[in-house]
């Protein structure tokens, strides 16, 4: 379908460089081009699904140094556990 409306988006210059040099590394496309595709790959579920597993990540993320830090300490305790029933098992 060829497009046949226009539509002006202001953005920083910096912004600007950013979409075109998006645009010549997705296949040497224009910059319209890539903001159709983009608009029209956007999924606002989607959109909700990352910013939700954003904060599991998040959560993963300070519950596995504490699930290391605590794996740490039951081999500690485990190692010395072990040690002593060593030393306190009658030789043969």
């Amino acid at each position: 379908m060829a497009a046949t409306q226009r539509m002006v988006v202001l953005m920083s210059t910096r912004e600007k460089a950013a979409l075109e040099a998006k645009a010549r590394r997705a296949g040497k496309i224009s910059a319209g081009e890539l903001v159709r595709r983009a608009v029209a790959a956007y999924d606002e579920g989607i959109a909700n699904e990352t910013s939700e597993l954003r904060a599991l990540l998040d959560l993963l993320t300070a519950t596995h140094a504490e699930t290391l830090r605590r794996l740490e300490t039951t081999e500690r305790k485990l190692d010395e556990t072990l040690a002593f029933l060593a030393g306190s098992q009658p030789r043969s």
